[in-house]
């Protein structure tokens, strides 16, 4: 790999004016420091940010702790994320390891800033880790009751956003709707919103299920076929990923959306438009404004908080109504 030392030898200059030239630094000419990157530039010479950092002790790096998911909301939110922390004059680093062994490879970078997505539990590895971790940690998502240690923390209102899109649907005339997806803060707006709307609780509209698990494909399909029985007008399915499979069970089924069943999914992404031949009603967090929002709370919110106070932020949902709920009057 590349060296200054080896720039320094084919300039035909000194170590330091290298330096300077790179970091642009006063004491080099113009010519020379036009000379000298493009030497860089030709050798493909990449700076060793580590070693930079361990000089000045600082840096400009916001390590991105992500889940293993392959759902298009993870990849065009982590997509967003650094585009707006580019646009800041942010780098990030993105990690998909165990969060503990996450923080560590930031600290070995002088990373000091790191976002944190919360899809499982704590562990004791990683609550050690936070402890050992000399930077501001950002943790965003998570559920309803989440014990806050040593981190900021980004909320999102999901049982909030199933709570609109029930009132959506209630609004319509709908009174037997039905809820796909797992126990989590969505499902929690589902059952809350029956006691709010004082509508009957009823098993046979929880179709309780998630992604790649070995019952999804039958549990979704067994509600397709039976959904005229239990009387369900509508359901609210939690998550793209199980939108995709009870598209399949419509189309096999041919059950018509909304003539037959009207629809809220939660996440409002271009991948779910391109499901059914009619606009989908969404609800959920702006994608575009959740990153924004993550961008300024490691930043400048972290920046400002006293030391050893932790914020927490809820970032609100929206409903956005479209073709596939109707009325059924």
């Amino acid at each position: 790999m590349p060296t200054i030392k080896d720039i320094a030898k084919l300039a035909g200059v000194t170590f330091v004016s290298v330096s300077r030239a790179l970091n642009n630094e006063p004491g080099v000419s113009e010519e020379t420091r036009r000379k000298i990157l493009d030497i860089a530039k030709q050798i493909n010479y990449v700076p060793n940010l580590a070693a930079k950092r361990l000089v000045d002790r600082s840096s400009n790096g916001i390590g991105l702790i992500w889940p293993k998911r392959e759902e298009p909301f993870f990849y065009r939110t982590c997509n967003h994320i650094q585009e707006e922390a580019s646009s800041r004059g942010y780098t990030v680093m993105v990690s998909m390891a165990e969060r503990d062994e996450a923080l560590r490879s930031f600290r070995e970078y002088f990373i000091n800033r790191a976002v944190c997505w919360l899809d499982r539990r704590k562990t004791p590895e990683y609550i050690a880790a936070k402890q050992q971790f000399n930077g501001t940690i950002l943790e965003v998502g998570g559920r309803e009751g989440w014990n806050q240690e040593n981190a900021h923390w980004l909320d999102i209102d999901r049982k909030g956003a199933v709570k609109l899109a029930m009132s959506h649907l209630f609004e319509l005339g709908h009174t037997h709707i039905a809820f796909l997806g797992g126990h989590s803060d969505k499902w929690l707006g589902y059952t809350e919103s029956l006691v709010e709307l004082g509508l009957e609780f009823r098993p046979e509209l929880n179709v309780m299920t998630l992604i790649g698990n070995p019952d999804m494909s039958l549990k979704v399909r067994d509600f397709m076929r039976h959904f005229h029985e239990y009387g369900a007008t509508a359901i609210v399915i939690d998550s793209e990923g199980l939108l995709r499979e009870f598209v399949k069970a419509a189309y096999a089924e041919g059950v018509r959306i909304p003539e037959q069943l009207s629809l809220v999914v939660y996440d409002d992404l271009p991948e779910t438009q391109s499901l059914l031949p009619v606009a989908i009603t969404t609800v959920g967090p702006d994608i575009v404004e959740l990153a924004r929002t993550i961008i300024d709370l490691i930043t400048d919110e972290a920046d400002a908080a006293e030391e050893g106070h932790f914020f927490r932020k809820v970032l609100t949902t929206e409903l956005r109504v479209r073709e596939s709920t109707r009325s059924t009057g």
